[in-house]
């Protein structure tokens, strides 16, 4: 873990020119981390939630960037790695619109920025042309009744190598193959360009879910996601495995799936694999 002048200088560079109400308060930028997620839930731990809310973590690279399910991440140099340090008032019944919000946000700003379109996989993947080019990732704290704090973490594969990646997880089951925005564009994107505008963009629909209970963030999500509603899918949950048909996406972002004997199940993101077989 180390930065350097210039890590400092970029560092300063977004955060003044960020126009957010609640992200950006202070930016951490890194030339190399082992995990920007692990370094905000220690700086939390060390710090208190109320001294680093609204924090940004940055890395150039991660050396053990993870996904869901702790699967490795591979962080090289060229992509952005990111993670955001929040509060929240909302009930721990309804963190699925956090990673809703980020993945939005993500996507729309890869559209705005470099005019390529992509969309969303349930919960939180984003793809172009059905390759996968960026990530989200939740932690939190909470009990059965509040929120103490959320990390959110992004990954995006924006000028990376797509071939410089696929060595390293050869070998690794993967259900979607890899993509770049470099590759996509066939030249290099605004970096700082596009961070600026994923979190000016998630500041927005974040300051929203905040206050408003109507706030359509799941309509959105929709918008832009991959069709998953009466597809076939196979679950899975630790050993627990079966397959089923979504039937429905739930208000609080989880999906209900019938299941053999029109047993109907809800399904949360954070404890479950979907995979779509149709």
């Amino acid at each position: 873990m180390y930065t350097d002048n210039r890590n400092r200088k970029e560092a300063r560079k977004l955060q003044k020119c960020l126009q957010t109400t609640h992200i950006g308060k202070r930016v951490m930028w890194f030339k190399n981390l082992s995990s920007t997620q692990e370094f905000a839930k220690c700086f939390i731990s060390n710090n208190g939630i109320s001294n680093a809310n609204g924090y940004v973590i940055i890395s150039d690279s991660q050396q053990k960037g993870s996904g869901r399910f702790g699967n490795r991440w591979v962080s090289p140099k060229g992509g952005i790695w990111l993670s955001m340090i929040l509060s929240s008032t909302l009930h721990p019944s309804r963190i699925i619109l956090f990673s809703y919000c980020a993945s939005v946000a993500v996507s729309e700003a890869i559209d705005r920025c470099t005019g390529i379109q992509s969309k969303l996989k349930w919960p939180n993947d984003i793809l172009i042309e059905g390759k996968k080019v960026s990530g989200i990732l939740v932690d939190a704290s909470l009990d059965s009744e509040s929120i103490e704090h959320i990390v959110i973490g992004i990954g995006v594969n924006a000028n990376v190598k797509v071939t410089q990646i696929e060595k390293k997880i050869a070998g690794s089951k993967h259900p979607y193959p890899i993509t770049s925005l470099q590759e996509q564009l066939g030249r290099s994107c605004d970096k700082m360009g596009l961070i600026k505008c994923i979190l000016q963009t998630f500041d927005e629909h974040y300051s929203k879910i905040e206050t408003d209970n109507t706030y359509p963030i799941l309509d959105k999500w929709k918008k832009r996601a991959v069709p998953i509603i009466s597809k076939s899918v196979q679950i899975s949950s630790g050993t627990d495995q079966y397959s089923g048909m979504v039937v429905d996406l739930e208000e609080d972002g989880s999906l209900v799936v019938m299941r053999e004997g029109n047993r109907l199940e809800k399904i949360v993101s954070s404890e479950y694999h979907v995979h779509v077989i149709d």
